[in-house]
This record gives C-alpha cells, sequence and structure tokens, in this order.
C-alpha cells in the first residue's frame, strides 16, 4: 500500500521539571558519521525520513535543523493546546504527532498509522486499554473540535477521539511493528533518560 504524504508535528514546549534541565538539548547517541546531536535532533532525524515537513511546537528556537517553529496559538492548554497549533501549521491534511522526548519513534509504525488514515479523522494507538494521542495520525478535520474543546477549558484529549471518526489500533497489532513498544516511551527523569542511552547504545552516554 501506498503511504499518504503528511506532516510530522513535535511538540517541543515541555518544562522538564522532573528532568532538572532540557529535555530536548540532552545528548543522544551520535549520527552514523559520528556527529554529536541532541534528543531533540534525534527525533527529528527520525521523522525527517518520512516527510518533507516538520512542525516544531515550542515557546523559543531550540536550534534544530530541518523543521519549522510555531509558537502555541493557545497557551497554559496542555498538549491539546500543542496539537492544534501543530496541525494548524502543517502542510499537509495529514500529521503524526510526538512529543520531543520519545527517542524510539518507529517509522514502519508511523507509516503503517498513516496508511490506516485514509477514511478517518483520527488513528490513535491503545496500550492498556488507554489511547496515545502523543503517538497518534491526525487529520485538520479535528481543528474544529479541538478548539472547541479548547475554549471550554476541557483539555482531555481523549474527548477529540469522540468527536470525529477515529481508529483505535489495538496493542497486539502495535506489538506486531514494535513488540516492546518503546516508541511509546518518553524521558522524564534522569534514571529514564540513562536507561534509554543503554538500550540505544552504551557509546551514547559519553558525554552525557
Amino acid at each position: 500500500m501506498t503511504s499518504p504524504r503528511f506532516s510530522a508535528v513535535i511538540l517541543a514546549g515541555g518544562q522538564s521539571r522532573r528532568m532538572g534541565r532540557d529535555k530536548r538539548a540532552l545528548p543522544w547517541i551520535p549520527t552514523p558519521g559520528g556527529s554529536p546531536q541532541t534528543l531533540l535532533g534525534h527525533v527529528v532525524a527520525t521523522v525527517a525520513r518520512l516527510t518533507d515537513d516538520i512542525v516544531l511546537v515550542a515557546n523559543d528556537d531550540p536550534g534544530v535543523t530541518g523543521a519549522r517553529v510555531v509558537g502555541d496559538l493557545y497557551p497554559r492548554s496542555g498538549s491539546l493546546g500543542g496539537i492544534y497549533s501543530g496541525l494548524a501549521a502543517a502542510a499537509h491534511d495529514l500529521a503524526f504527532v510526538a512529543a520531543a522526548d520519545m527517542p524510539f519513534l518507529n517509522p514502519m509504525l508511523i507509516l503503517d498509522l498513516a496508511r490506516r488514515a485514509s477514511r478517518v479523522d483520527a488513528v490513535v494507538p491503545v496500550i492498556g486499554g488507554r489511547p496515545e494521542p502523543l503517538h497518534t495520525v491526525y487529520r485538520k478535520p479535528v481543528l474544529a473540535p479541538a478548539r472547541r474543546q479548547i475554549e471550554r477549558r476541557k483539555l482531555k484529549i481523549a474527548l477529540v477521539f469522540d468527536a470525529v471518526s477515529t481508529v483505535r489500533v489495538p496493542e497486539a497489532d502495535l506489538r506486531m511493528l514494535d513488540p516492546d513498544l518503546r516508541s511509546f516511551w518518553n524521558l522524564n527523569t534522569p534514571e529514564e533518560y540513562q536507561r534509554a542511552l543503554a538500550l540505544a547504545g552504551d557509546h551514547g552516554a559519553e558525554g552525557a
């Protein structure tokens, strides 16, 4: 099946309080050519293999090449506000949305989600009975109900899925492409960061 064209929206405006420093700038495994990169740079490089349009939703410029930076149209509206802002700025009708602290994004899984979106407005993975809205594919028709929720201060992202046509991807399907579900890991603490580095390769700890 041919893969549809889609944008990638990376939410990069978190506070990093539990990490103690800016997660976006954490050193990550060097590129195959040996060039140093940050966690955010690694995430951007991963999705750059799949799309010609990458949108970073951030309150400042994190200094990553290959992506457009847009501000949050609805400050203090959590991840739902970030999703709205990124989807509104996306060049394509379809967009994959993830967070900046997800180092194990799986290109094959992302493409699988995008292919499932041919006739629906959202494709959301479900793990342990819970949706994963920050590893989801959205279409622009999501914007209207998302805006209504934000204006009413109903910021629970899962409510959007009840307002639009949505495919929920069961955990068994996800594990076919990502057996350990590492795609959905996000890094909140120094311990989680070190564990992720160890999994990605011990050499990535240099300079961390």
